[in-house]
C-alpha cells in the first residue's frame, strides 16, 4: 500500500514543547507547520490575541536558532492572513528566522481568494536567500470560486506547487451547518471538484486537518479514500494531534463507509447546541478551540453552530 505522507500542526505559543516534538516528528520523516495564526488567538479578547500574536512570533525565533544538526523533513510556517494587521510583523518574523538555522521550506497563506496576493507574498519573500514555497490555502468559497483561475494564471510562474483546502474556514464563510466530516458524503462532495482541479494542474493537495484528534482508524480511513480519489493524486494528510501524525500507518486500512448528514432541524439545533456547550468546556486558557469527546473543535465550527441557533430561536 501507497504510504500517505501526514502534515502535523504546532502551535507557536509553547515553542519548547514543539521543538522537542519536531525531532520526533522528523524522525517519523512527518512535515511540519508551525502556526501563527488560529492557534495564537483568544477568540473573546483581541488584546490577548494581539499577546498571543507576539508570543508566536518570539516562539519561531526561538525554536529558529536550536537548529545545529540536520533536519530532513519540510517545516512551513503558517502566517496571518494578508488582510489582518498581523501579517507584516509575520512575514518580518519569517524572515528573520530563515537567518538563522532553522530549515524552513515555505508558508502557508491563508484566506487566499486571488492570484494577486500570492504574487504580492512572492515578492515579499523574495528579499530571503532562501527560496521559500507559498502554499496558498483555500479557505472561503470566493476561494474555491476563484481556483481555476488562479492555477491558469500560475502555469507559467510556478509561484506554488501544493494547496491546502481549510474545511473549517471554509464551511463558516459558506454558510454551512453542520460541518460535515470525513465519513459524510457531503465533506466529499466538496472535496473532489477541488482535487480533480489540482490533478489536472499537477498540484499537490494537502488535506484539511482531522478533526478527531483519538480515532486512529477514521484517520486512516480518511487519507486511503483520499488516495483513492484519483490515480494521478499527489496529496498529503493533516493532523492536529502529534499521536496520530507518529503512528506506523497499518498494512491493511478498511474501507470508508460513507454516511448522509442528518439535516432535520430538531437534529441540527441539538448538534449545534451541544457544540457550543462543548466547545466552551473543552477550551483551556490560551487555547483558541476546543477538545471535548474526541472532537477537535475550532472556533468556527462554534461560530457557525451559535449562529444558527441565533437563526432558529423558538
Amino acid at each position: 500500500m501507497k504510504k500517505i505522507p501526514v502534515i502535523q500542526y504546532l502551535p507557536l505559543t509553547r515553542p519548547k514543547a514543539s521543538r522537542r516534538l519536531l525531532n520526533k516528528l522528523d524522525s517519523f520523516n512527518v512535515a511540519t507547520i508551525l502556526d501563527l495564526e488560529d492557534s495564537a488567538q483568544n477568540i473573546f479578547d483581541f488584546e490577548e490575541t494581539c499577546i498571543l500574536k507576539e508570543e508566536a512570533r518570539s516562539g519561531l525565533l526561538l525554536i529558529s536558532s536550536t537548529f545545529e544538526s540536520p533536519y530532513e523533513s519540510p517545516i512551513y510556517i503558517r502566517v496571518n492572513s494578508i488582510d489582518t494587521q498581523f501579517f507584516e510583523e509575520d512575514i518580518k518574523t519569517v524572515l528573520r528566522a530563515c537567518d538563522n538555522n532553522i530549515p524552513i521550506t515555505g508558508i502557508f497563506l491563508p484566506m487566499v481568494s486571488n492570484y494577486s496576493q500570492i504574487v504580492e507574498v512572492s515578492t515579499l519573500l523574495s528579499v530571503s536567500q532562501r527560496s521559500l514555497e507559498i502554499v496558498p490555502m483555500i479557505e472561503t468559497q470566493a476561494g474555491v470560486d476563484n481556483l481555476p483561475e488562479l492555477l491558469d494564471n500560475d502555469q507559467d510562474n510556478n509561484l506554488f506547487s501544493k494547496i491546502h483546502y481549510g474545511h473549517f474556514d471554509y464551511c463558516l464563510d459558506a454558510q454551512i451547518w453542520p460541518f460535515p466530516d470525513p465519513f459524510h458524503k457531503s465533506f466529499w462532495e466538496i472535496v473532489t471538484p477541488i482535487i480533480k482541479l489540482l490533478v489536472n494542474h499537477s498540484r499537490t493537495y494537502i488535506h484539511t486537518p482531522f478533526p478527531f484528534p483519538q480515532d486512529e482508524k477514521l484517520f486512516w480511513q480518511a487519507g486511503y479514500h483520499l488516495s483513492k480519489l484519483d490515480s494521478s493524486l499527489d496529496a498529503w494528510v493533516c493532523a492536529v494531534n502529534a499521536g496520530l501524525s507518529l503512528l506506523p500507518q497499518p498494512q491493511n486500512i478498511p474501507k470508508l463507509k460513507l454516511v448522509d448528514l442528518d439535516l432535520t432541524v430538531e437534529k441540527m439545533i441539538t448538534e449545534a447546541e451541544n457544540l457550543c456547550a462543548n466547545f466552551l468546556s473543552g477550551r483551556s486558557i490560551k487555547r483558541s478551540f476546543g477538545v471535548k469527546e474526541n472532537r477537535f473543535i475550532p472556533p468556527h465550527q462554534y461560530f457557525a453552530a451559535k449562529k444558527f441557533l441565533q437563526n432558529n430561536k423558538n
